[in-house]
């Protein structure tokens, strides 16, 4: 995987965790705009210059970023993966939250960062504390962001105004946000599509993976060239289906024979039932469908190396749907090869083009859902 192939799968995944999708390029026009930008003195402009010449060997600690008042991880977390994508090596997440004292002015805010950096000393060269504005009704509307060196002096600060932020036009969510700060502040650090290019995961694309419930870069590196291969094969391949699992509690044998059905009308493989189902026993319970998706995918890459199958292909699906209201629920489906070895680990929810053509709220339009999945990946 190139490394913009790398950015681009990185940002899939962080707009999953904060569900957001925001379509920014990732160095835009935007990053290069003359934002407004509040007039320096002299000693701060050589302290910016120098931050710069480090470039990429800069080091930098993100305090807790505040979204409407409330320190969010992720979000800390998705602007230093941001970073380091852009080449960034040295980025700590400080644990310390920084309390803003309120209506403070920009200048009033760098000073109190300063002093914060000051009470709190950090091992980096720099620290970077943000915040984005804003309120229920309209979303976020307003971004502050102050740099810092460890003796607390102010080397850059950044403010972006409602009419700012609607000029630019930035999705008033938490990604835009990231996306909006990162651009901004990857020209302060030196940092351009030269080091974007030879950038590599570092601690904080391996920090999003725990988050993120994803396994290893180095686990899913392969699947690429196994759906190539699956893709070859398809019409000669056996796909043993079990039977789904629904809203985490039962498997339904009926939604094997079904499946079994509309794969092999499709022609998209020779699909037969399995002769008894599994019951996996990875939870739905989580915020994170990102967890809940490889957890399962982890568990039924186990069970298929503990219960080997005499076929080319085996897939599992777990299903949760509304009967009620089809935006509440996802698709989870997940395909190993004869070895074990993940091939296809997909999911489906609202947020997505083929979810809203099919509207699920049964087990059947789920399993509708599913072929046209496994379609994409083998016509």
């Amino acid at each position: 995987m190139n490394a913009r192939s790398h950015r681009s799968s990185v940002l899939i995944v962080v707009g999953g965790i904060l569900s957001a999708v925001v379509l920014v390029p990732e160095f835009s026009a935007l990053a290069q705009q003359d934002l407004s930008k509040p007039i320096i003195s002299p000693e701060q402009q050589k302290r910016l210059e120098l931050m710069k010449s480090k470039s990429t060997e800069a080091s930098l600690t993100i305090l807790p970023i505040r979204v409407v008042g409330k320190p969010f991880d992720l979000v800390t977390g998705s602007v230093g993966l941001l970073l380091e994508q852009r080449g960034l090596r040295n980025i700590d997440l400080g644990k310390t939250v920084f309390e803003p004292m309120t209506n403070a002015s920009m200048e009033q805010l760098a000073g109190l960062v300063g002093r914060f950096v000051k009470e709190h000393p950090i091992t980096t060269e720099y620290a970077l504390y943000a915040e984005f504005n804003g309120n229920r009704q309209v979303g976020l509307n307003g971004l502050r962001a102050v740099v810092v060196d460890k003796a607390g002096l102010v080397v850059w600060s950044d403010q972006q105004t409602p009419e700012d932020i609607k000029r630019q036009n930035v999705e008033a969510e938490p990604l835009g946000f990231c996306l909006l700060l990162s651009q901004g502040l990857a020209p302060q650090f030196g940092l351009n599509e030269e080091t974007a290019e030879a950038a590599k995961p570092g601690k904080m694309a391996a920090w999003m993976d725990e988050q993120s419930g994803l396994p290893p870069q180095s686990e899913r590196d392969p699947l690429p060239e196994r759906q190539k291969l699956m893709k070859e094969s398809s019409q000669t391949a056996t796909l043993v289906i079990f039977p789904v699992r629904v809203q985490g509690q039962t498997t339904d044998a009926e939604s094997a024979v079904n499946l079994t059905k509309l794969i092999n009308d499709a022609g998209l493989c020779k699909a037969v039932a399995a002769k008894k189902p599994a019951l996996l026993k990875a939870s739905q319970n989580s915020p994170n469908e990102q967890k809940i998706l490889w957890d399962l995918a982890r568990e039924f890459r186990n069970y298929t190396r503990q219960n080997p199958v005499d076929a080319d292909y085996v897939l599992y699906a777990d299903y949760g749907f509304n009967p009620h209201n089809w935006e509440q629920g996802f698709v989870h489906f997940v395909v190993c090869d004869r070895r074990g070895d993940w091939v296809i680990v997909d999911y489906q929810n609202s947020h997505h083009s083929d979810y809203q053509s099919v509207k699920p709220t049964s087990r059947e339009g789920c399993d509708k859902l599913l072929v046209r999945g496994l379609e994409r990946y083998l016509r």
